[in-house]
């Protein structure tokens, strides 16, 4: 892949389009979708760009050949006889996640009888429940269901949220990356909360900025991030500072004084004291309240860490794995860490409600402005070229990548 990127969107490295059944209806209560906009997530480009290390344990949590696609704006086509007729012909967004509700598993495990079922703990179950729904943890992401990078996918019908009339299929596709953020922002304290950092200026990062001030939050909230039209999203949703800084590149030794020289800047603008021990190993004392990491990468959990105050929060919000990371600030600045991961029940100013009804609700009512973050979407012939403009954002200027079967 480092001489011939284009390999990575080939047979070689098992990816392919195949005219495949529609899936059937693993129950009577589930309903048959067609897809409308299906988006490309940042870990469908993982999967495809050979980012997880070899022993990644999400593959205890996958079944293969996977059915790619979890982001989705669809129309029900078809109800089982037990599923609620009027859902037929509603246009919907589908929550991809395949806990114990879905998979038909009585009693529930702990997580999902008390809504958190995103850590459901039976993900990883192949052919339990009353559906017999194999290992994965969502739709996209197993060999049963489909996905919405296809025409065709099956899903829970409590799974199923309709979308408002007045949100364009390309606003309500945003809704499961804000779900997601949205979730992560409503898990943190933000009762104390001055300045937060938000690393990494994807469709994630851009949504954290939005949930944030969705929520109420009022305080700085900064950027580091990489783009013209990133930026100019950022500015629009109302990020406070955005920072640039130096690429990482380079042998060991180069890269050691790049990551001085990003901590220097970042002590700089924050006005607090940079510490250097041996090979340039930089520490603030001080930083942000709390620190969202958006990438997952080694290089952003080690920086966000070390510019997190003490007794601050760390928050993981992207899905990488994060090998190689210095744990020192975690024991040493009594800092909580916090991994957030899809969509739950929040509990949001005093009332119970789904991630992605509160998502509809804060687009629908303009609280959240969602134009402009799809920027590329793709025919299903020109999949290999949606992947590649989704694996190089940066390249193309994009933010977030559709495949698109209205017309087809």
């Amino acid at each position: 892949k480092r001489f011939r990127p284009r390999v990575l969107t080939s047979r070689l490295n098992g990816l392919s389009m195949q005219d495949l059944p529609d899936p059937t209806l693993p129950g009577d209560d589930w309903v048959r979708l067609r897809t409308r906009l299906g988006g490309i997530c940042g870990t469908d480009t993982a999967i495809i760009g050979q980012q997880q290390p070899m022993d990644s344990i999400l593959q205890a949590f996958s079944s293969q050949p996977i059915l790619l696609g979890h982001e989705n704006v669809a129309e029900v086509v078809e109800v089982g006889p037990a599923a609620d007729a009027s859902w037929l012909g509603k246009r919907v967004c589908v929550d991809p996640t395949l806990s114990c509700g879905p998979r038909g598993i009585e009693p529930a495990c702990h997580c999902c009888q008390t809504g958190n079922f995103g850590a459901c703990e039976n993900f990883g179950d192949d052919g339990t429940g009353r559906y017999q729904i194999p290992r994965g943890t969502s739709i996209g992401y197993n060999n049963r269901t489909g996905g919405s990078l296809g025409e065709f996918f099956v899903a829970h019908q409590s799974q199923l949220f309709e979308v408002p009339a007045s949100l364009t299929d390309e606003q309500a596709l945003l809704t499961d990356p804000m779900a997601c953020s949205l979730h992560a922002v409503l898990m943190t304290d933000l009762s104390a909360v001055n300045r937060v950092l938000i690393y990494g200026s994807g469709i994630v990062g851009l949504s954290t900025i939005a949930a944030l001030r969705a929520v109420g939050f009022a305080g700085q909230i900064d950027m580091v991030g990489m783009g013209d039209l990133n930026r100019q999203l950022a500015e629009r949703l109302g990020v406070s500072h955005w920072l640039t800084l130096p690429r990482f590149e380079g042998w060991r030794f180069k890269r050691a004084r790049i990551f001085a020289e990003r901590s220097r800047i970042m002590a700089e603008h924050l006005g607090v004291p940079l510490k250097l021990a041996r090979f340039n190993n930089p520490m603030l004392a001080g930083g942000y309240d709390v620190t969202v990491d958006c990438l997952g990468s080694s290089e952003s959990v080690t920086e966000c860490l070390k510019w997190t105050a003490g007794r601050g929060q760390f928050v993981i919000l992207g899905t990488g794995a994060g090998k190689d990371v210095d744990l020192t600030p975690i024991w040493f600045r009594e800092l909580t860490v916090r991994g957030a991961y899809g969509r739950q029940r929040e509990h949001f100013q005093g009332t119970d409600i789904q991630t992605y009804a509160l998502v509809h609700r804060f687009l629908a009512d303009g609280t959240i402005d969602a134009d402009g973050l799809l920027t590329h979407s793709f025919g299903a012939g020109d999949y290999r070229e949606a992947f590649d403009v989704a694996m190089n954002k940066g390249r193309h200027q994009a933010i977030k990548v559709a495949m698109d079967f209205r017309d087809q």
